[in-house]
């Protein structure tokens, strides 16, 4: 009850939470590996797949066992290949998400959350965002084309994924000081790539989310369309250092 009153905080369709796969992981140790057991599986199968963590005395323990909200995270194939978890209950001793570990078939650098779907928008442009929540919230008030990085600064093969499925990339991080280090980040990798590259400029609002939730889809889709060019960004952060 507690994650779906998350989701439904913020402004989550129960059509968007079946569409992403959004779910949930209860407190307990070991709630996952004794219900996989019971499908047949091994505790070291559990623990490669990422869902398990090991203790120095040699047992396992869920990986995501201090009650999270579930983000599936989907390659562009449309496979799960692994997940991130939103804790409930703000703990100090662990971090508010927590992504699955790199396996065999979870390279965090070579995929791009959301592009599933933001592969069929037809607009030739991808918007890539920092988290889990701004991509779901935008592509259920239809902007569909929003994609983020997994938590990690841009790598060269997310690059590649982006400039092979978009003619544009427009960069929507934070508008935090962590939000522009990141925009900076990914200029060099994107322009070393040939993307025609836009930044948006969000006032008002924190994030692309908070920002959709209370301008809309108009005033984001106006949003989008003001992005503004690499040149122009960088001219505004050496007028800004003035």
């Amino acid at each position: 009850k507690d994650a779906y009153a998350y989701l439904k905080n913020r402004g989550i369709k129960n059509s968007t939470i079946k569409t992403f796969g959004l779910g949930y992981a209860p407190e307990g140790w070991t709630r996952l590996i004794d219900y996989l057991k019971t499908k047949g599986y091994k505790e070291q199968d559990i623990f490669e797949a990422g869902l398990a963590k090991k203790r120095d005395n040699g047992t396992y323990y869920d990986a995501f066992y201090d009650g999270r909200v579930m983000f599936p995270i989907i390659n562009v194939q449309g496979n799960i290949i692994g997940f991130g978890g939103r804790i409930m209950v703000n703990n100090p001793n662990t971090g508010k998400y927590l992504n699955s570990p790199e396996t065999f078939v979870f390279k965090k650098k070579e995929n791009l959350f959301g592009l599933n779907f933001a592969k069929n928008d037809r607009s030739g442009r991808l918007l890539l965002m920092e988290g889990y929540m701004d991509v779901i919230s935008l592509h259920q008030r239809g902007i569909t084309n929003a994609v983020a990085s997994l938590g990690t600064a841009l790598t060269e093969q997310q690059g590649w994924l982006l400039r092979k499925n978009a003619e544009q990339v427009i960069l929507g991080f934070d508008s935090d000081g962590a939000g522009q280090a990141a925009v900076v980040r990914s200029m060099g990798i994107l322009q070393n790539m040939g993307c025609d590259m836009r930044i948006l400029q969000m006032e008002g609002a924190k994030d692309p989310d908070e920002y959709i939730i209370k301008y809309g889809t108009a005033g984001f889709s106006k949003l989008m369309e003001n992005a503004i060019s690499l040149i122009e960004y960088q001219v505004t952060l050496l007028k800004n250092k003035l």
